[in-house]
């Protein structure tokens, strides 16, 4: 009799137990389901290009790890989760994701992102002082009423809506001229190498390199692997193949370049790339 008793307790408490982790799985945000059930395999939106800057206006596919070289705005009116490279998560309207650092981010039906380059002003003063923990990066005074399908004037404001709402904390320091050059000069649009325009500014070599990832925020090698990235999206956007996209951007092949989207967006080209809509604002 005993036995029974105390098999039937175990019983009991195991159907408690499975109630609560039942309850548990399913304690899931209801604007986060309703997410991933209206969220598309591919993005879908629309990628406004603008200089230094870059802005997609669309669903979010859930991304995995990755570390793009960019600064990142980004607001989802109905909340996103992202999590650092630490496990760190948080629920997010609104946050900026600095430069290099890792993270993941689940789907979202609707919002905006911002990516800025280094060359930017802005960048430099968005990521002084970037932490690695998600806690950091949300901005909680900060939103924006994200329109869709937004016309060029519409994205346009949008992008002034974006930045104004985040208050940057004022104006960055001056790029020193050497790493002006240097941009250019790894932009592709001056001639030179690293010795002769340390040279011309006075500086080593290693004093090169050191202003120029204090200035951009990213070191060379960086900087350098996102511009060909921007170029091959370029040259994607123009209707290449993403191995002549990949060979005129100076990858290897299309499995390189395929590689280096994945460790950027966390996603494959294909997702991120094949059923966008490009425009352009300049």
């Amino acid at each position: 009799m005993a036995f029974s008793l105390i098999h039937r307790l175990l019983k009991t408490s195991q159907a408690n137990a499975g109630a609560v982790n039942f309850a548990v799985e399913c304690a899931t945000p209801m604007a986060e389901a309703t997410s991933r059930m209206s969220t598309p395999a591919q993005l879908n939106g629309t990628i406004f290009v603008s200089g230094t800057r870059a802005l997609y206006v669309g669903p979010f596919l859930a991304a995995k790890r990755h570390a793009h070289n960019a600064a990142q705005i980004l607001f989802a009116p109905e909340g996103l989760t992202i999590e650092d490279a630490e496990g760190g998560r948080i629920r997010a309207t609104s946050a900026v994701i600095p430069p290099r650092l890792a993270h993941s981010h689940g789907a979202c039906a609707h919002g905006a992102l911002l990516f800025v380059d280094g060359d930017d002003p802005l960048s430099r003063d968005l990521t002084r002082k970037a932490e690695p923990s998600a806690e950091a990066w949300v901005r909680t005074n900060a939103s924006v009423s994200v329109p869709r399908d937004p016309t060029l004037d519409e994205a346009k404001a949008l992008i002034s809506a974006m930045v104004s709402a985040l208050e940057p904390r004022g104006s960055a320091n001056a790029r020193h001229p050497a790493s002006r050059r240097m941009s250019a000069f790894l932009g592709g649009r001056t001639h030179g190498d690293l010795a002769s325009l340390s040279h011309q500014a006075g500086l080593s070599p290693r004093q090169m390199r050191h202003t120029f990832a204090r200035d951009m925020g990213l070191p060379m090698r960086a900087y350098v692997r996102w511009k060909r990235l921007r170029r091959a999206i370029a040259a994607v956007e123009e209707g290449a193949s993403l191995t002549i996209a990949a060979i005129s951007a100076g990858f290897a092949d299309g499995a390189h370049l395929s590689r280096v989207f994945a460790e950027q967006f966390g996603m494959t080209p294909t997702q991120g790339l094949s059923s966008v809509t490009w425009r352009t604002l300049d």
